[in-house]
């Protein structure tokens, strides 16, 4: 029994360690009380929208102590997550209607989100190549990456055409499957770091983040597309929020972790 004590609190302070670490594991906790409330009172929406920016601002503690520690290689990957969490947290309250780009709020959030799976992109490639790996001989194509790849495609596909795909809504179905691909298309590559030389808990807290993020946008597409009555609640908020809260955690612990 006290071996297994002080392995797990070996574990414990591997991951928290500092006062920057309990910050996260406040923010971390304020968040997910934010989601409780919501769930339970039925009024989603303010509760989420300050968990979105509560998740900002954990991406943002990430940022700063990466870029303080100068030994660190995770700086730009922190960065780039930051940025991203900012576009998507601005998406957030476009698709509230709080503030506007069009008069449409579903296009004003994928507009905003599509910018931040760009940059999420970015993030999954500043920590390893996606595609193309630099050798000796040269640039080499990551095969398995490759198929990964084309195989996510194919599923996504195969979802958007026997859940979301509506004709009489053309425009909005075509520009909902361009942003799935672009959303599918990160998950995939965050599969891909399961076969990197990383942290195990790394791609973990990648996959599942991205799952959750891609299940939540689907309800919403389900939601506007084809069954408005289909899981309503707070499942599209609540889904959002914990994927989000995982992919912010990586940069924090799959930095601490082992492979």
């Amino acid at each position: 029994m006290d071996k297994k004590c002080s392995g797990e609190m070996k574990m414990f302070r591997l991951y928290v360690n500092s006062t920057i670490d309990y910050l996260r594991v406040l923010i971390v906790i304020v968040t997910l009380a934010l989601e409780a409330i919501a769930a339970y009172t039925g009024q989603t929406m303010p509760w989420f929208l300050t968990g979105s920016i509560m998740i900002v601002a954990l991406s943002l503690v990430n940022f700063i102590e990466h870029r303080k520690n100068s030994q660190s290689d995770w700086t730009k990957y922190a960065l780039l997550l930051f940025v991203a969490m900012i576009l998507c947290s601005i998406g957030d309250f476009l698709m509230a209607g709080v503030i506007y780009i069009t008069p449409e709020p579903l296009i004003n959030g994928v507009l905003l989100f599509g910018l931040g799976h760009v940059v999420y992109l970015f993030a999954m490639r500043s920590r390893s190549p996606l595609l193309f790996s630099k050798t000796e001989e040269g640039r080499r194509l990551k095969k398995n990456n490759l198929v990964i790849w084309f195989a996510s495609i194919l599923v996504l596909l195969l979802l958007f055409f026997t859940t979301l795909y509506n004709p009489t809504m053309l425009v909005i179905s075509i520009g909902l499957l361009g942003y799935g691909i672009l959303l599918m298309t990160v998950l995939a590559f965050t599969i891909t770091k399961w076969f990197d030389d990383v942290p195990r808990i790394f791609p973990v807290l990648l996959i599942v983040g991205f799952c959750l993020f891609l299940f939540s946008d689907w309800l919403i597409g389900v939601h506007n597309l084809t069954e408005p009555s289909f899981l309503t609640g707070p499942w599209v908020g609540l889904t959002y929020i914990i994927g989000q809260i995982l992919i912010h955690l990586s940069p924090w612990l799959g930095s601490r972790g082992t492979p």
